[in-house]
């Protein structure tokens, strides 16, 4: 039976850490790859790309590839793409639907692909100018003071492991996927700081073979160094979780050496939601809002962008941060 947990697990998840972020593939100028049409072009790109980036960057791509690209543009011959054939292909796009995110990937996606093409001479410079789309980001919703209120009373009266660890979302921005991957060992109790050090989503498996499941738990470093982290904890929450610690290898969610997965995070995220009567929301509203109660306090960016973990500032003012009614009103009232 132990070895068949074993199995399963191996084939269930998959973690990488530590993975190097400089890593790259370098281009040759002098080696052109044979390939006569879109697919050709893109499956060779791809094929360049693997083991090179985080395994969920790929299966993005991958799925980016197979689903948007090769359906309307993959039978083209490369010696027939025109600008013309480009435009139309981000204009139907455009038109079917999708998320102005997923719209954006694709022709991030397709752009990569041609400047690959352009650097294994196989397509024309000129291309590059037609593969970039704009998209306006949709705002997502942010938690109200009330509803952030309502929902601490609520979590603190739960007083249990994932209560808390909700709350410590709430009050420090971290992502749910690095919640799901924080351990005790993560937690300082001396210093009363969390450091984020994995994250964990589901993605496509990228083995397709015969006999693997279609997607695999995905265990690895965060996103970028900058979300690699410390995090001071909030203070009403140190004591909660000293009562609460478990041993270090542990995951704080499970209280075992296996982990959850934020699908299940958001799950319970949703019936927490209706306990305290609030307006639906994904778990990443308490992110937003984090960020946003933050900077309307007038606590320095660059400090509130140290926290999320973002690279740069202008994510966190173009991204996660929201202007409130109170502050417009603010505005208005200084002009009399």
């Amino acid at each position: 039976m132990k070895t068949a947990n074993m199995n399963f697990k191996q084939k269930t998840v998959l973690e990488e850490m530590d993975m190097r972020y400089s890593q790259r593939y370098q281009y040759d100028d002098k080696r052109q790859a044979h390939c006569d049409t879109v697919e050709d072009l893109a499956l060779s790109w791809l094929r360049e790309r693997y083991g090179t980036i985080k395994k969920s960057t790929y299966s993005g791509y991958r799925y980016c590839v197979n689903m948007h690209i090769l359906p309307l543009l993959g039978t083209v011959l490369l010696k027939e793409l025109k600008g013309d054939t480009v435009l139309a292909f981000i204009e139907e796009i455009q038109q079917k639907g999708l998320a102005n995110t997923t719209v954006h990937s694709v022709s991030v996606v397709l752009k990569s692909i041609m400047k690959y093409g352009v650097q294994t001479n196989l397509v024309g410079r000129e291309l590059l100018i037609y593969c970039s789309v704009s998209s306006r980001r949709r705002e997502s919703r942010v938690l109200t003071v009330q509803d952030s209120i309502r929902m601490k009373d609520y979590l603190l009266e739960k007083d249990t492991v994932f209560s808390i660890a909700v709350l410590l979302c709430r009050g420090t921005g971290i992502r749910i996927g690095e919640l799901c991957g924080l351990k005790w060992e993560d937690i300082d109790f001396s210093s009363n700081i969390i450091t984020i050090r994995r994250t964990i989503s589901r993605i496509p498996n990228p083995d397709t073979s015969d006999g693997q499941p279609k997607t695999v738990l995905y265990i690895r470093t965060p996103k970028s160094h900058t979300s690699m982290r410390e995090i001071p904890i909030p203070n009403y929450l140190v004591e909660p979780l000293h009562k609460m610690r478990g041993r270090k290898k542990q995951y704080i969610l499970t209280g075992r050496e296996m982990c959850t997965e934020p699908r299940n995070v958001q799950k319970k995220f949703k019936t927490i939601l209706r306990h305290c009567d609030m307006q639906d929301c994904n778990f990443h509203a308490m992110r937003h809002g984090f960020a946003t109660a933050c900077l309307e306090k007038g606590i320095e960016c660059k400090t509130v962008s140290s926290i999320l973990g973002h690279a740069s500032t202008r994510t966190t003012m173009d991204f996660y941060v929201h202007t409130s009614i109170r502050q417009k009103q603010g505005c208005i009232d200084a002009v009399n």
